[in-house]
């Protein structure tokens, strides 16, 4: 009896840091998005650049605390970006689908191929941080262009939503 209480107690603890985390991952996915926003008033990448990537500011490049620290937020962004996504392909019209269908096929091979000749550019330093820094900043680009056109901000063609 004793150990199943112990183990329920350490199943809320996991549960209360693990929302913990991700509520701070996600207001810093926001603080990201709102700065990409703000572009067009001049707000500057270098900027959104350090939000994006403030909570692995502090650690060592290409440390293996910076790697996991980044393939953590990878993941993180690709969560938002499957959020986003769903909500998006949910209010697309037909024609919307059918462009951003061609784009997204696109996509994860324009990413591969970006992102290795970044980390070349940059391999001295770290390819792996490299690498992993552009697939994050294109992640997050794609989930703002995705929120811009659920928020009537896109002009791009695939953006043709569905009357509600």
């Amino acid at each position: 009896m004793t150990l199943r209480i112990v183990n329920w107690v350490l199943l809320v603890v996991s549960a209360i840091i693990a929302s913990t985390v991700m509520a701070r991952a996600e207001a810093q996915q926001d603080a990201a998005l709102d700065c990409f926003s703000e572009m067009e008033g001049g707000v500057s990448w270098a900027t959104c650049l350090e939000t994006m990537f403030a909570p692995c500011a502090d650690l060592e490049v290409g440390s293996e605390a910076h790697i996991g620290c980044l393939s953590e937020e990878r993941g993180n962004w690709r969560a938002a970006k499957v959020d986003a996504e769903g909500s998006l392909l949910a209010r697309l019209s037909e024609e919307g689908m059918t462009e951003l269908s061609g784009l997204m096929l696109a996509w994860p091979k324009f990413v591969e191929d970006k992102c290795k000749a970044v980390a070349e550019t940059r391999a001295a330093i770290s390819f792996e941080a490299a690498e992993l820094g552009c697939q994050i900043s294109e992640l997050a680009l794609l989930t703002n262009e995705m929120t811009a056109c659920l928020d009537g901000r896109s002009a791009e063609a695939y953006c043709q939503l569905r009357d509600e």
